[in-house]
């Protein structure tokens, strides 16, 4: 039995959404169509990808190494239709572009992606530093360009920032925490729970001043650098959090879920943004690169949105 693209498609909305009204919303099917689609897809395969629960859809074993080759597949496939037709860029040259470690952990591959399908004959050199030497960097013309969090940058005149997005930040919780019934939380409410705290491009710091400035701190009872272990505590309900729409996904990779809620106290938004040297001449390369991550970024923003019409409309 073959497999079709549909079937890959509908698959993989699932997988990212955990639940198959959402997944048919965002692939504009029925859910008896989708659900259809995902048995047929099992038959073919032959093996389970997803175990019900109450809460929703979770990926098996096999469900997960299938979900890599999937997201390939479809990948691979856009990337082909994009070169087709003919989107891809002539641009030639080469990039040395420095990165903290949320966007390595988090974004980089998409930009990998984003930049091989429209800038293929452009070279990069992707390298992870912190801010303090990313700025130092950039001064001394050690790096072309930073994909960075503007929002932590200094104030010095001589780099030059550029915001590509702002990422509400807000409270990730198990789904069967009780403040998933409210409609917001205050960081008052939230100091009385169990925390676990991200450890990683200055998010203590950041943590620390919108805390403090409400005269409370957070009750940490695990402190990590790894995002996946903040995901998987969270929708064991070891603690909750404050993070990032950005870095948001819905379910970790041990199968559990994780829900999301908006703070009533205000808690600034993480922005993402590139920094270069004021008063450098950005190469074509340069150029051309920092064009396609404006195009990421706003590609990115539309698939938050949505995803948070689709929460609301759950």
């Amino acid at each position: 039995m073959s497999i079709t693209l549909k079937q890959l498609q509908h698959f993989v909305a699932v997988a990212h959404t955990g639940q198959v009204s959402r997944a048919a919303l965002r692939c504009y099917v029925s859910q008896p169509s989708l659900t259809t689609s995902l048995k047929t897809l099992e038959t073919a395969l032959k093996v389970p990808l997803f175990t019900r629960h109450a809460d929703g859809l979770r990926l098996t074993a096999q469900g997960e190494s299938f979900l890599r080759h999937a997201e390939h597949m479809l990948s691979t496939l856009e990337a082909a239709v994009a070169e087709t037709r003919g989107s891809a860029s002539s641009v030639t040259g080469h990039v040395r572009i420095a990165i903290t470690d949320t966007v390595s952990e988090y974004l980089l591959p998409k930009v990998i992606a984003a930049v091989r399908r429209q800038l293929p004959l452009i070279a990069f050199e992707p390298v992870e530093r912190n801010r303090i030497e990313i700025e130092q960097g950039l001064r001394d013309g050690e790096f072309d360009l930073a994909v960075v969090l503007v929002s932590n940058l200094s104030t010095a005149a001589d780099i030059r920032r550029e915001n590509l997005l702002k990422s509400p930040r807000r409270l990730w919780t198990s789904l069967d925490h009780p403040l998933v019934q409210q409609k917001s939380a205050s960081l008052r409410e939230i100091s009385a729970l169990p925390y676990v705290l991200l450890d990683m491009d200055e998010h203590v710091e950041t943590v620390d001043r919108y805390w403090s400035a409400m005269k409370l701190k957070p009750k940490v009872v695990f402190r990590t650098k790894s995002i996946e272990a903040v995901r998987s505590l969270v929708a064991q309900n070891v603690g909750v959090t404050i993070l990032s729409d950005l870095v948001f996904r819905p379910w970790s990779h041990d199968g559990g879920r994780i829900r999301r809620t908006a703070t009533s106290t205000a808690v600034p938004s993480m922005d993402l943004g590139l920094a270069y040297r004021r008063g450098a001449t950005l190469s074509e390369a340069t150029s051309a690169f920092a064009g396609a991550l404006r195009l990421l970024a706003r590609t990115l923003t539309r698939e938050s949105q949505f995803q948070a019409m689709e929460e609301c409309g759950a």
